[in-house]
């Protein structure tokens, strides 16, 4: 069964004043139709830093620095605003 989900060397990055922050380094990971994934870990280790940039929901002082996010074969970082609300129903 091939991916419904796939991610590839993502990383998200964060703006602060005292220059870039790395939250999300090279993150990797597949998920398959009808499964389930659960991301655990401690506290402030990036899992909803991880979970918004996969929606494309990070707020302005964050980014992908680099990676993909491949939904049924089709790379959701290189989609428009619109396009992300279709899929994300919002």
């Amino acid at each position: 069964m091939s991916a419904l989900l796939e991610v590839e060397n993502l990383t998200t990055v964060f703006a602060t004043a005292r220059g870039e922050v790395t939250i999300v380094d090279d993150v990797s990971l597949s998920l398959e139709g009808g499964r389930t994934l659960c991301i655990v870990g401690e506290s402030g280790s990036g899992k909803s830093v991880l979970s918004l940039s996969l929606m494309g929901l990070l707020p302005p002082s964050g980014a992908v620095a680099s990676g993909r996010v491949l939904l049924e074969g089709k790379d959701l970082l290189e989609l428009d605003d619109d396009a992300m609300r279709s899929i994300r129903g919002r």
